[in-house]
């Protein structure tokens, strides 16, 4: 075709058509072919910075029309990208690599920029995912505190427990013990009282709480304590396509809650119920009763 166009071949009509349809044909069996060369996905994983890194492969579904949505999907599936994150998983991570007993602040940045480097870090999708997860764990006082910068042993704009906060390029993360020991060393600003007279100094105002009357008559009021809750019950719908995914984050953010209680006793049951309204094949069938009955299943029963 280019050497019809070029004038360096001279073709009838007939004889260019049938170019033309050849040309297209051969396009459209490339890009097939292509697909099913370029069908696997490789993942490389690390546990931990010192461990050997290893690579997991899973094929595509090269029927599909685009490459990207297909990519997005299996990712997703295989929870090699993050799009939610618990603060318990930050708050782990930074003790485990970041946190050190002579450096107990970390900026949210470098956090983010070394999720893009290194391969034992989680894949977050966006820097949004990051940031709702330092948000949740700034409103309590149990994962972290946040400042906006450092100068000698004091922090700029600290807050412990409070979730208003900005992720930007300053923004530092403190270990929560360190932030509990900064809390004490914190003094109370004392205001001055505006004079009524330029020429007089003015005078600084405190306020005292009253000492309580310590009289024989007078008894200590009694506050009745509500009663502490003494069980939790649980139930969630979970989509089939995002068991998996969906199960470790239960895991880490409910069930793990849980369990750091030492007086909890705590028992998991996973129930599922699936119907076929045209009948399971026998190989399903199979494949299921030997799976629960390796996995130790309680109840593994098919019913007609």
């Amino acid at each position: 075709m280019e050497d019809v166009a070029a004038m360096r071949l001279v073709l009838d009509n007939l004889q260019a058509e049938q170019a033309k349809k050849e040309l297209k044909g051969a396009e459209d069996v490339l890009s097939r072919v292509a697909r099913e060369c370029y069908k696997w996905l490789l993942c490389p994983s690390q546990d931990d910075p010192t461990g050997r890194p290893t690579v997991e492969a899973v094929p595509l579904n090269t029927s599909g029309a685009a490459l990207g949505p297909e990519l997005e999907r299996v990712c997703l599936d295989n929870e090699w990208v993050i799009t939610t994150w618990s603060p318990i998983h930050l708050r782990t991570k930074l003790k485990e690599l970041y946190w050190k007993a002579e450096k107990s602040a970390v900026k949210a940045a470098d956090f983010w920029e070394d999720t893009l480097r290194y391969i034992y870090l989680p894949r977050l999708k966006e820097r949004n995912v990051l940031e709702q997860a330092i948000v949740k764990g700034a409103s309590t006082r149990d994962f972290f505190a946040t400042a906006y910068g450092q100068t000698g042993g004091k922090y700029e704009g600290f807050k412990l427990g409070e979730a208003n906060v900005q992720f930007d390029d300053t923004l530092l993360l403190l270990e929560p013990e360190a932030a509990q020991a900064h809390t004490l060393t914190l003094v109370p600003e004392i205001v001055p009282a505006a004079s009524t007279s330029p020429d007089k100094p003015q005078s600084v105002v405190l306020h005292v709480a009253p000492e309580p009357s310590t009289t024989i008559a007078e008894k200590p009021a009694v506050t009745s304590q509500p009663p502490k809750a003494k069980s939790f019950f649980g139930s969630a719908d979970i989509a089939p396509a995002a068991a998996k995914m969906r199960l470790v984050q239960i895991s880490g953010e409910i069930i793990a809650l849980l369990t750091a209680d030492p007086n909890a006793e705590v028992k998991v049951r996973l129930e599922i119920e699936a119907n076929f309204p045209k009948g399971a094949q026998d190989q399903t069938k199979r494949a299921v009763a030997e799976n629960s009955k390796t996995l130790g299943f309680n109840i593994a029963e098919w019913e007609s």
